[in-house]
C-alpha cells in the first residue's frame, strides 16, 4: 500500500484562526459574566463587538505574542482545546497562590463542574490580577522537565499545583468537566450559534457568535490543493488525513472548498475518534502524538480494529510505503511510533526554526503543501 498522510493545520489550513479562536476562549472564560467575570474586562465584554483589532489584541495578551503556543507546540501539544486547558488551570494555579499568599496560608477551594461553578470561581478570586502570559510561562519552565511530552504536560501541571488548593480535585486533567466546559465555549466560537445548534443539536450556552466557518485560511488555492490530491491518487497514493481537529472541525472546511470527496471517510482520521476509543476500552484518549489517529488514517477507523493499534499489532504489508505530512514535531513523533515516514512542511512565523528541527532529525520537508508531489517523485 502507498498512501499519504496529512495534517491539517499548518499544512492544509492555517492555525491562525484557532490560535484566535483558542484567545477569545479564554478571554471568555476569564472576563464574561457568564463565566468568571472578572472585573478588568466585565464591563467591556459583549460577543457582537468581537472585531479583527479586538482579537489580534486578545491574542496577544493571551499567548504573550505567540511564546506560550510555541512552548506549548515545541512539547507535542498540538490541540487548541489543550492548549486553553494548559493556560487556564496555569491562571487558577498562579491566583490561587496570591489568595494563599494574601489570606495567611488559607488555600482556596472550589469546584468547576458548571458554568455555575466557573461565575463562584470567578467571585472567589475577585480582587487577584489575572497572571500575565510571562507568568504563565515562567511557571510552566519552572514546572514542566525536559522530555515531558504531550499529555504528560498537562498530568505534571494538574500534579504539581494540587497543593496548592483545599480540595484538589479531578478539574485539571484533561477530559474533565472544566476542560468540557470550555471546550464547549471553543466550539460556540467556531461554529456560531446556527452551525452550533445545526451541528450539535443544542443551544449554545453563551450566544451571539456568527463563528469562523466562513474565516477559515487555506494554505494554497482550494483549488490547487483538490489538484494535489489528485496527482497524488494518479500516481498510486491513497490518501488519509490524521488531525487533532473534532470531526465536525475537518469536515466543514474540507466539504466547503471540496477536498472532502477526495478521500475515503473511512480514512479521515480526527481527535473524535480518539474519544471514541477511550470510550469503548477505556483509558486516556490517544490524542497526538499518539499513534492512534495516525494508524486509523493509514488502516481505517475500523472500530474492531482499535484493540490492535493501540497494542501496536496492526498487520501491515510488508512493502507499505506511508507517509505523514505535518508541521510540528508532534505530527514527525507520531509518525514514528506509528511506524511511517515523515515529510515536513514549513508553516508560520518559526520557519527557520522547524527547518533546523526537521534537518537535525534527518526528515525531508517541503515549503509548501503543493510541492509534495514532486518529492514523493523524487524519493
Amino acid at each position: 500500500m502507498k498512501k499519504v498522510i496529512f495534517d491539517v493545520d499548518g499544512v492544509l489550513l492555517s492555525e491562525e484562526r484557532y490560535f484566535d479562536i483558542a484567545a477569545l476562549t479564554v478571554w471568555e472564560i476569564l472576563y464574561s459574566p457568564k463565566y468568571m467575570g472578572m472585573p478588568a474586562e466585565k464591563d467591556n465584554f459583549i460577543v457582537g463587538t468581537v472585531n479583527e483589532g479586538r482579537i489580534a489584541e486578545c491574542r496577544k495578551s493571551v499567548w504573550g505574542n505567540g511564546t506560550l503556543i510555541s512552548w506549548l507546540k515545541a512539547r507535542g501539544i498540538n490541540s487548541n482545546w489543550d492548549m486553553v486547558h494548559a493556560a487556564l488551570i496555569t491562571i487558577f494555579w498562579i491566583m490561587a497562590e496570591v489568595y494563599s499568599a494574601r489570606s495567611g496560608g488559607e488555600k482556596v477551594a472550589f469546584r468547576l463542574e458548571s458554568e455555575k461553578d466557573v461565575q463562584e470561581t470567578g467571585k472567589i478570586l475577585m480582587g487577584i490580577p489575572v497572571p500575565s502570559a510571562d507568568k504563565i510561562l515562567e511557571k510552566w519552565e519552572k514546572t514542566v522537565p525536559e522530555g515531558i511530552y504531550g499529555e504528560d504536560v498537562i498530568h505534571t501541571l494538574a500534579a504539581a499545583m494540587a497543593p496548592s488548593f483545599a480540595n484538589p480535585d479531578t478539574w485539571a486533567e484533561l477530559r474533565s468537566s472544566f476542560w468540557k466546559i470550555h471546550t464547549s465555549a471553543f466550539q460556540e466560537w467556531y461554529l456560531g450559534d446556527d452551525n452550533y445548534i445545526r451541528y450539535l443539536h443544542k443551544a449554545p450556552y453563551s450566544g451571539g457568535k456568527p463563528g469562523f466557518l466562513d474565516r477559515e485560511t487555506p494554505l494554497a488555492p482550494p483549488s490547487g490543493i483538490k489538484n494535489m490530491f489528485e496527482r497524488l491518487k494518479e500516481s498510486g497514493y491513497e490518501l488519509g488525513v490524521a488531525t487533532g481537529r473534532a470531526r465536525i472541525e475537518m469536515e466543514v472546511p474540507f466539504k466547503t472548498y471540496g477536498w472532502y470527496e477526495e478521500f475515503e471517510s473511512n480514512y479521515l482520521a480526527t481527535a473524535s475518534d480518539a474519544v471514541d476509543e477511550s470510550k469503548m476500552y477505556g483509558g486516556s484518549v490517544p490524542d497526538k502524538p499518539h499513534p492512534f489517529i495516525y494508524l486509523c488514517a493509514a488502516y481505517g477507523r475500523n472500530k474492531e480494529n482499535y484493540p490492535a493499534y493501540m497494542a501496536g499489532t496492526i498487520a501491515r504489508g510488508s512493502e507499505d510505503e506511508i507517509y505523514v505530512c505535518g508541521d510540528s514535531f508532534s505530527d514527525l513523533l507520531g509518525s514514528r511510533a506509528a511506524g511511517f515516514r515523515f515529510i515536513g512542511v514549513l508553516y508560520g512565523a518559526e520557519k527557520d526554526k522547524t527547518a533546523s528541527l526537521f534537518e537535525k532529525e534527518g526528515v525531508p520537508y517541503v515549503q509548501n503543501v503543493l510541492e509534495i508531489p514532486d518529492l514523493l517523485s523524487g524519493i
